[in-house]
C-alpha cells in the first residue's frame, strides 16, 4: 500500500467518478417530503445530499465487510449512547440491569465532557467507533466503584468520599479514547476516519475527515412529477364504493453525476498508518460508492438501478477534479444514444479537455467501467487496476 508513517514528498488523491440513471424516485426528500433539486448551469437538476449519499455508503455491506476482513471497525451514529453501555455492562460483563448500572453510563457520559436530554440521550447524535463503544466500557467496568462514586447529587456537587486525583486520572483515560490520536496509538473507525468527526461541546473528540463527497445532481434538466394516489378498505361493504385514503407523491427520473475524493494521507494518518487497513478501507468505499443506492421511498418505487459507469483516478498532487461542470449544459438523449450513455460521453470529452489544459502528469492510476461498451471493463476489473497501482506505488 503507497500510504505509510513517513509522509511522501507529494499526497496521493483519489477522484470517484460515477454516472447512475434512476427510473422514477423519491431517493432524498426535502421538509415536504418532496425530491430534493437544486439551480446548476442555470437548469433545475435533481440532487441527492452528501449526507445520504455517505450514510448509503458506510451502511452497504461492501465497506463494513471490506473493514472487518482488514481488522478494522465501522462506527455508530446515536444519541443512545446511555443505552449502549449499559447492555455491554450487562451482556457482556455480567452487571445487573440495575439503577447502578445506569448510574455508572450517566458518569461516563458526563465525564467525557457530553450531556444527557431527558436522562436518556445525548443533546445531539455522536458518532463513535464499535471499538470505542467497547474500550469505554471496558475501562468503566475496571472503575465501577469510582464511577458510582463519582455520580453527581441533585445539587451537582460530588459525593463525599469521592477520590478527585484517581477520578481525573479515569477522565483522562475516557477521553483519549475517544479523542485525538497520537501517531502511535490505534486507529479512528474507517468510515470516522474517511467522514470525519464533529462535536461542539468536545473538539478534543474531533476528527478531521480524509473524504470529500458532493451532493449528487442530475446530468439532465428535470421536471417534477406527481402521483396522485387512492386506497381502498379491503373491508368495504359491497354496496358502497369510493377511497378511504387520498394522497400525492412527488418524484422524478434522473441520471446523476456522483463525485467525492479521498487524501490517501489523511486516512492513512486516521486508521493509525495501519497499511492493509487503508487499503481495505479505500477499496470498500469504492466499491459501496458504486453499488450502494439511497433508500428513500424504495418500498413504494424500487429504484434499485445500477451505476452505468464509474472512474477512479490517482493523482500525485492536491488538485482533485470534479467532472460536473461536463453538465453545465443539460445532456439529452438521442435515438441513438440513452441519458447514461449521453453522459457519460459528456464526462469522458470534458476529461479529455481538462487533461489538455492542465496535465495529466500526475495521474498515476486512470481505472473504469462502461456498461455501454462490450469492452467497457469490469467493477471487479476497475477495483484490480486500483489494487495494483496502490501496490506499484509502495514497491
Amino acid at each position: 500500500m503507497l500510504t505509510t508513517e513517513k509522509k511522501k514528498e507529494t499526497d496521493m488523491f483519489v477522484d470517484i467518478h460515477i454516472i447512475q440513471n434512476f427510473a422514477p424516485s423519491n431517493l432524498n426528500r426535502d421538509d415536504t417530503n418532496s425530491p430534493k433539486d437544486c439551480e446548476f448551469g442555470g437548469y433545475r437538476r435533481a440532487r441527492i445530499s452528501s449526507q445520504c449519499i455517505k450514510r448509503a455508503v458506510r451502511s452497504h455491506r461492501s465497506f463494513s465487510q471490506a473493514v472487518a476482513h482488514a481488522g478494522g471497525d465501522t462506527g455508530v451514529r446515536t444519541k443512545r449512547i446511555k443505552s449502549r453501555l449499559t447492555d455491554l455492562f450487562v451482556e457482556k460483563y455480567g452487571k445487573p440491569a440495575a439503577v447502578e448500572t445506569e448510574k455508572v453510563a450517566e458518569a461516563v457520559i458526563e465525564l467525557l465532557g457530553l450531556k444527557l436530554k431527558d436522562e436518556e440521550k445525548t443533546e445531539y447524535l455522536l458518532y463513535l467507533g464499535e471499538n470505542e463503544v467497547a474500550q469505554l466500557a471496558r475501562l468503566a467496568v475496571g472503575s465501577w466503584d469510582a464511577l458510582l462514586a463519582a455520580e453527581p447529587d441533585k445539587d451537582k456537587k460530588k459525593k463525599k468520599g469521592t477520590d478527585q486525583e484517581s477520578l481525573k486520572e479515569l477522565q483522562e483515560e475516557l477521553k483519549s479514547i475517544v479523542g485525538k490520536r497520537r501517531k502511535e496509538a490505534r486507529s479512528y473507525s474507517a468510515d470516522i476516519s474517511l467522514f470525519g468527526r464533529m462535536i461542539a461541546d468536545n473538539k478534543n473528540m474531533n476528527v478531521d475527515a480524509a473524504c470529500q463527497v458532493a451532493h449528487a445532481v442530475s446530468t439532465n434538466r428535470v421536471e417534477m412529477e406527481m402521483d396522485y394516489f387512492t386506497a381502498v378498505d379491503d373491508l368495504l361493504p359491497g354496496e358502497e364504493s369510493g377511497s378511504d385514503m387520498i394522497g400525492v407523491v412527488e418524484f422524478n427520473s434522473s441520471c446523476f453525476y456522483r463525485y467525492s475524493n479521498v487524501n490517501l494521507a489523511k486516512l492513512a494518518e486516521n486508521l493509525g498508518f495501519n497499511n492493509d487497513l487503508t487499503t481495505a478501507t479505500l477499496l470498500g468505499y469504492v466499491e459501496a460508492s458504486v453499488k450502494s443506492v439511497p433508500t428513500g421511498k424504495q418500498n413504494s418505487m424500487a429504484a434499485h438501478n445500477p451505476a452505468g459507469y464509474a472512474r477512479v483516478i490517482v493523482r500525485r498532487d492536491g488538485f482533485p477534479w470534479s467532472l460536473v461542470n461536463a453538465f453545465q449544459k443539460p445532456v439529452r438523449p438521442s435515438l441513438d444514444k440513452s441519458l447514461e450513455e449521453a453522459s457519460v460521453d459528456a464526462l469522458e470529452r470534458y476529461f479529455e479537455r481538462l487533461k489538455a489544459v492542465y496535465g495529466a502528469e500526475d495521474i498515476v492510476c486512470d481505472a473504469s467501467f462502461n456498461l455501454h461498451r462490450d469492452d467497457g471493463g469490469s467493477l471487479g476489473g476497475m477495483l484490480d487496476s486500483l489494487t495494483a497501482c496502490l501496490d506499484g506505488e509502495a514497491s
